[in-house]
Order: C-alpha cells, then sequence, then structure tokens
C-alpha cells in the first residue's frame, strides 16, 4: 500500500488537498477547504484501499444455497401443482410450469414463470419434472412431450395415487436415461396447506 503522506510529490491526477488548522479558535471549527493559510498543515492523499469486491463468507454461503437448489418443471398447473409449487418456491427452488390452460397471473404471483407449450419449458433444461396430470391424461401427455430437448440426467417425478400404472408408462414414453420417481402423497391442498411437517410420501 502507498503511504498515506509522501514528501516527495509524484506525477500524479492534482492531489486533494484538506487543510487543518493547528490552532482551531473554538471546538466545533471544521475542516478548511480554501488555500493554505498561515499556521495550518498541508495534507495529500496519495492512495486509498480498495474495499474487498464481496463478504467471502456471504459469497460462500450463497454458492451453498444454490447449490441445494432446483430447477422443478410442473407438468399440469392445476390445484395440486400449484398447491407443490408453493411450497418448492418457499424452499428457493426456480420453478417452471406449463398447463393446457393459461395459469399466466397464477404463476406470476407464485414466483412461477409459465410457458405455453413445453418445448419453450423443456429448452430451459430443468433438472425435476413433475408430473401433476390426471390419470386419464398421463399418457397422452407423455405422447407429446419433446424429450430430446431435455438433459439425459432429467428427473421424472409422478403424484399419481395408481403406482403400477404410473410406472409402466413412464418406462414405456421414457428416454432409458431419464431417472423415474413414482410417488403417492399422503397430503393435498386441503390436509397440508398449512405445513408438511406431519405429512409424507408413499414411494
Amino acid at each position: 500500500m502507498l503511504p498515506l503522506i509522501s514528501a516527495k510529490p509524484q506525477n500524479l491526477s492534482p492531489p486533494l488537498s484538506f487543510h487543518f488548522p493547528l490552532f482551531p479558535s473554538s471546538p466545533t471549527s471544521s475542516l478548511s477547504f480554501h488555500p493554505p493559510l498561515k499556521n495550518t498543515l498541508r495534507l495529500r492523499i496519495r492512495s486509498v484501499d480498495a474495499a474487498q469486491p464481496y463478504d467471502y463468507e456471504s459469497h460462500l454461503r450463497t454458492q451453498h444455497f444454490k447449490s441445494q437448489s432446483l430447477k422443478i418443471a410442473i407438468l399440469g398447473f392445476g390445484n395440486f401443482g400449484q398447491f407443490l409449487a408453493k411450497t418448492f418456491s418457499r424452499q428457493g427452488h426456480t420453478l417452471l410450469a406449463y398447463s393446457r390452460t393459461k395459469y399466466t397471473d397464477t404463476a406470476k404471483s407464485l414466483g412461477v414463470t409459465f410457458y405455453n407449450n413445453p418445448d419453450d419449458l423443456f429448452e430451459s433444461h430443468p433438472e425435476v419434472v413433475i408430473l401433476c396430470t390426471s390419470i386419464l391424461s398421463t399418457e397422452k401427455v407423455l405422447q407429446t412431450l419433446p424429450f430430446q430437448r431435455l438433459k439425459r440426467s432429467t428427473l421424472f417425478v409422478d403424484v399419481l395415487s395408481v403406482k403400477e400404472f404410473a410406472k409402466t408408462i413412464l418406462l414405456k414414453y421414457l428416454p432409458v436415461e431419464f431417472d423415474i420417481l413414482c410417488t403417492h402423497p399422503m397430503f393435498g391442498p386441503e390436509s397440508g396447506k398449512n405445513s408438511w411437517e406431519w405429512s409424507a410420501f408413499c414411494l
């Protein structure tokens, strides 16, 4: 670090000068910015320490938080899809959604990015895709999804209540590189509206 006070002027831009009266007339005397007068000391600032660009510990906390968050896509943004989105959003995950019915305003209020078609949604490369469609429409939905736009490590999760059916059609239509998680939530928008603390998933 350069010295604060230097006796040898350097070829720098005109220095900033402060003049301190050696014998102030009153306790309330302040710094003056006028040309040097008699009985004043001239102080030249040659350098100022640069502040740290960021707090290291805060930066590590932010990195850890980001490493724990996921990009989650919800297919079927009806009552149950919105219910899941509320909790996932509070947990800090990035949420995307697609549904045949346009829920743009509802999604925005929940901090969810809503897509009008699955192609654009899958181009965002979610790490997890949750199927919140009805049992009757699930197979038809799977037949129309552009799986080629997803990463090979994508995890597909279903929340249907009929496990054997869900497993069969997921294995039938999903690429073999994808992971599958079949669940049966033991709660819903009413029973879990206040907390999931006492709720459970059956896998």
